[in-house]
């Protein structure tokens, strides 16, 4: 056996990581191989499953991986399916994207076997395999490619079988509504060897959060940080815990920004005008509504402006002098210079 894992390890690309799951198996019977350029964390190795969780940093993406090797035997492999359910009940994967693939020795049903429409099929397992599948909270991805995954390489009473899955959560299934697991032709295998797409990841361009100084002047900030920073569904250490409150702070941070500074130098435009024309009304024909109004409008331009102010301050990367007045101009090719 370890004539094997040295075989393995000469196989491996310079440069790249390497984990098999040796200390559950002396054959290593799970081998996962990486690029540097992922950042990859195993949380959980058992004889037929190994759990990681995978940083792609250029993609800006997070998400769990159990890749499954499941033994022949229907009483090993309830092993596995508890393992699943444990890892959905007690660990933070169920509420962020997971995919469970791999080589599952189980069909589903019992059009997973070639033959299913000629002669009885065994069903064994497939019971156990579906409720630990339901408890586990994981449904089968969308697939491209054969409808069977292994053959029994006969010529004379050829068999093929779908006992290769690739299975999702609905964390998985939100965050990436395109992905699919394309199973391939085999070459000199038994079984297709399968790939999980997620095509909108090229597609789309993720910009990395920035958190921007003029939200925090913003009355709902506070109630927005409060309502988000509760640990109480995360499991795990404190450094862990507050990972995770910071990653779930960036969606509201970033909706409250969109919602009330996007487009920054364009709302300050539309409200001076606003205020102006108001201000023209109470210079010409003054009375107490349009008074009130344009005190309440004026503020908002007011609060505007601090935002503008700190965005462009920011962008910069000027440390400014408290002069006490706005230089718009000088801001704007202050962050033209930054970035040539």
């Amino acid at each position: 056996m370890e004539n094997n894992k040295e075989r393995i390890l000469g196989s491996i690309p310079r440069g790249w990581n390497f984990f098999g799951n040796f200390e559950e198996d002396v054959s290593g019977r799970i081998i996962i191989v990486w690029d540097p350029t992922v950042t990859m964390c195993i949380y959980h190795a058992t004889a037929q499953s190994v759990t990681c969780g995978a940083t792609i940093l250029s993609e800006n993406i997070t998400l769990t991986v159990t890749f499954v090797y499941g033994f022949n035997q229907v009483e090993e492999r309830r092993a596995l399916w508890d393992s699943l359910v444990e890892l959905q009940d007690t660990s933070p994967v169920a509420s962020h994207p997971w995919s469970v693939i791999g080589d599952f020795n189980q069909m589903l049903r019992t059009n997973h076997h070639s033959n299913h429409l000629f002669s009885r099929v065994d069903e064994a397992g497939m019971d156990d395999a579906n409720l630990g599948l339901q408890d586990a909270q994981l449904f089968e991805a969308q697939t491209k490619g054969p409808p069977y995954t292994w053959r029994n390489m006969q010529d004379d009473n050829p068999i093929s079988t779908k006992i290769d899955h690739a299975f999702i959560n609905q964390a998985w299934s939100s965050a990436f509504p395109d992905s699919y697991a394309e199973f391939l032709d085999p070459s000199q295998s038994d079984h297709a060897p399968c790939l999980l797409r997620m095509p909108s990841i090229r597609r789309r361009v993720v910009k990395p959060f920035k958190f921007f100084h003029h939200v925090i002047d913003h009355p709902e900030y506070a109630e927005t940080v409060a309502d988000n920073w509760k640990c109480d569904d995360i499991v795990g250490t404190d450094q862990f815990k507050l990972v995770r409150l910071l990653k779930k702070l960036k969606r509201p941070l970033r909706s409250l920004n969109k919602r009330h500074f996007s487009g920054i130098s364009q709302r300050v435009k539309g409200q001076k005008e606003k205020v102006d024309a108001l201000q023209r009304a109470l210079l010409t024909s003054p009375d107490n509504a349009t008074a009130a109004e344009e005190h309440v409008e004026r503020n908002k331009l007011n609060t505007l402006f601090k935002a503008e102010e700190k965005f462009y301050r920011q962008r910069s990367r000027v440390r400014w002098a408290d002069v006490g007045d706005r230089d718009s101009r000088f801001n704007g090719a202050s962050v033209l210079c930054g970035l040539l």
